[in-house]
């Protein structure tokens, strides 16, 4: 921009020289000439249209035959022209130059003209490349930039997926390593306890009695561990997002279930439990009853409290459950009690509604220090 207007104002100081040059005495006609002069060679800037250049033409085309004085302003509509840089653009330039040389004016005039233009073309042309060239390398810029972003975007997004598939493939491990534990070890040492305390009872020495009593309560505590060591393990390798949408996958076909997580931080033990139990008992009731054919799920972690939300469209009565004891005792559900008692166990609400829009399912649980 600043460079065409540089360009644009050389152009006019030596159009006006030209002027003075070729007319001794300026008067009022020769002013107009300059003035339509500029405003052909910004007619483009103040009126941003591809056909404002022509129409500039034909106004100072009409003005030269109108008085030969107008053709200075021929030089203002080559530039212009010369922009485009196309076919187009050099023919009209070429028709504009000769015309001077086609009206009553004199020689000097129009070889002024005619030598002025060429200088405006020449201008015109430069910078236009000039432009062009600065605008391809900031558009490669911009592309190269946009590449490497893409680039860092799927470089990043593959690292998260190697972690992801990290994780769940050491999830696997230790649900195998824990069921391993719990079939071939766990069960050998209780099929010795079973064959100890057989001994024990057609055991008649004392003796020998005492030694069969340690080694008894031995193997119970070895038990003890094992069973406390799998229990541990197993709680562990459970991923609540991987377990909420494996409940989610047993309800059945007829249902569309949409599965929304938020999760940033692991939850202990006893919350993943809570949460995973809470819409188990939710989705097998829904699979039991509902009428509908969507179900929603969705788990969010919040600054205090973990967020659960069961619901489907299903058509049912008005109503909303407290879910208290003497509620539960009175017959609506052994599997709507249990969502109670796992959201106040772990000192949370569990409120259910249904309506004739669904059935729903809303519990609340307040995080604590994972342990």
């Amino acid at each position: 921009m600043i460079h065409r207007i540089a360009d644009k104002t050389l152009i006019t100081i030596i159009t006006a020289a030209a002027i003075v040059f070729t007319y001794e005495d300026v008067a009022a006609v020769h002013v107009a000439s300059l003035l339509l002069m500029i405003l052909c060679i910004l007619s483009g800037d103040i009126i941003p249209h591809k056909y404002t250049p022509f129409v500039m033409a034909v106004i100072s085309v009409v003005a030269t035959f109108i008085n030969p004085i107008f053709a200075f302003s021929i030089i203002g509509c080559v530039y212009p022209f010369m922009y485009r840089r196309d076919v187009c653009g050099y023919v009209c330039s070429g028709v504009m130059v000769l015309l001077p040389f086609g009206v009553a004016m004199s020689t000097r005039g129009s070889l002024l003209i005619m030598l002025i233009s060429f200088v405006a073309g020449y201008i015109a042309f430069n910078t236009s490349l000039a432009v062009s060239k600065v605008t391809t390398s900031i558009n490669k810029y911009d592309e190269a930039r946009q590449e490497a972003r893409d680039a860092a975007n799927k470089r990043r997004e593959m690292r998260e997926k190697t972690v992801s598939d990290i994780y769940t493939a050491r999830l696997k491990e230790r649900n195998r390593i824990a069921r391993e534990i719990h079939d071939n070890v766990g069960h050998q040492i209780t099929r010795v306890i079973v064959q100890m305390q057989a001994l024990k009872i057609i055991n008649k020495d004392p003796n020998v009695g005492a030694q069969l009593d340690s080694v008894s309560e031995t193997l119970d505590l070895a038990m003890t561990g094992i069973r406390r060591s799998v229990h541990e393990l197993h709680d562990d390798s459970i991923d609540l997002a991987i377990g909420i949408n494996d409940i989610a996958k047993t309800l059945p076909e007829r249902f569309k279930v949409d599965v929304s997580t938020s999760i940033e931080s692991p939850a202990n033990n006893d919350t993943k439990t809570a949460i995973l139990g809470i819409i188990k008992e939710a989705v097998t009731n829904i699979a039991k009853h509902s009428t509908g054919d969507k179900v929603k799920i969705e788990v969010i972690e919040n600054a205090a409290f973990w967020r659960v939300l069961v619901q489907d469209n299903g058509d049912c009565p008005e109503r909303e459950y407290t879910l208290s004891a003497a509620e539960a005792s009175d017959g609506h559900g052994i599997g709507l009690s249990n969502i109670y008692d796992r959201a106040s166990g772990l000192g949370g609400r569990a409120t259910i509604r249904s309506s004739h829009s669904g059935f729903e399912v809303l519990a609340t649980i307040p995080k604590k220090e994972r342990t």
